[in-house]
């Protein structure tokens, strides 16, 4: 309390437990270390941003979860996403600050860690699981997985995460509610898909007018026609859609990703606006959380080189394959690849233009 009788800010932030929690674990073996202090405070901020993270990732996918999202949830989950992208642009420069420490400075105080390790972090863990890495991709330290480093209370937490819905699986089913893309005769894959095969019989047909290719030349131009038609298609086919999603080239459901396509083509309508500033958010997630782990390891490689890390992994090495490996929305980084200029896209009819206009807009004459 203050004195005045009103809330005191240390008592309001709990400061005494706060900044009575750095313990020394060299200066309990009767040779204090300095730089333990640092790599301590460093870590404990890391865990109160990813507190935080969980915090908005949680509420996001409640609001996202719902059997009906109103458009004010979706820009309030918005908010919430680029408020984690904040968070986590800023944390790769808590590696700086810990780089202020010499490999030396931390091999003071590093044998007194063993076994603990960034590995038992659960609330990373949770973090990852709730953003929706998929465990089918997830890079395991060995046959018994990243779970059993953990304390039995922390493993009960992340099993629990693992049996509850996480970002990736209620947006799949946000999206596949996306409405407007039927409508009367209308059907958006079906004109998509029609303009997309307008531009691939053009490009035969300018391909056959240049004779300046040679034999070799003109089948190589003519297979990779082939190839991206190929793409495209796999797009729209219901059954070559399935078949790279159980060979897990694919993850997001078919109806999913032609909704993603269908709001970055049409991006420009009213309605879709915050839809797409969602998805675009989401990507910079993705971005953002494979930038904070190649930085993880980078300053794992500058501080102990090649050595395997107090948790026993493989150190550097294995945070490196988890850059490219624990992405989660991959599916709909890719539709810039189905994407068409401006003016192949087709138009749409009257009655959807006016759905997704303002209402102020749509009833003008």
């Amino acid at each position: 309390m203050s004195g005045s009788g009103g809330l005191y800010y240390g008592s309001y932030l709990q400061l005494d437990k706060l900044l009575s929690a750095q313990k020394l674990e060299s200066e309990s073996a009767g040779s204090k270390a300095h730089d333990e202090m640092l790599f301590i405070i460093v870590h404990q901020a890391f865990e109160l941003w990813f507190k935080q993270m969980l915090h908005e990732l949680d509420d996001v996918v409640r609001l996202l979860g719902q059997d009906y999202v109103p458009e004010a949830h979706v820009a309030v989950c918005l908010r919430r996403i680029q408020r984690v992208n904040r968070i986590l642009a800023m944390l790769p420069e808590q590696f700086s600050i810990l780089e202020t420490m010499t490999p030396s400075g931390f091999m003071e105080f590093r044998d007194y860690l063993y076994p603990a390790s960034g590995f038992q972090s659960w609330q990373f863990r949770l973090f990852e699981i709730t953003f929706g890495v998929a465990e089918a991709r997830r890079l395991h330290l060995d046959t018994q997985g990243y779970v059993s480093r953990l304390s039995p209370e922390h493993q009960q937490e992340v099993m629990r995460a693992q049996q509850q819905d996480s970002l990736f699986t209620v947006v799949e089913r946000w999206l596949e509610k996306v409405p407007f893309m039927e409508m009367g005769d209308y059907a958006f894959w079906s004109e998509y898909g029609n303009a997309v095969r307008d531009i691939f019989a053009h490009d035969r047909e300018e391909l056959q007018k240049v004779t300046s290719l040679t034999q070799d030349h003109r089948a190589q131009q003519e297979k990779q026609i082939a190839s991206l038609e190929a793409n495209f298609n796999a797009l729209f086919d219901t059954t070559v859609f399935d078949e790279l999603r159980a060979s897990g080239q694919k993850r997001l459901s078919q109806r999913a990703t032609l909704a993603a396509l269908f709001i970055s083509v049409y991006a420009e309508y009213p309605l879709l606006q915050t839809p797409f500033q969602l998805l675009d958010a989401l990507l910079e997630m993705d971005k953002l959380v494979s930038v904070f782990r190649f930085r993880h390891s980078t300053m794992v490689s500058r501080m102990i080189g090649q050595r395997t890390g107090t948790g026993g992994s493989s150190g550097a090495d294995y945070l490196m394959k988890t850059v490219t490996q624990h992405r989660v929305f991959t599916d709909i980084a890719a539709l810039s690849s189905y994407l068409v200029s401006p003016q192949h896209i087709p138009v749409l009819p009257t009655q959807v233009q006016a759905k997704l206009q303002f209402a102020s807009e749509s009833s003008r004459p």
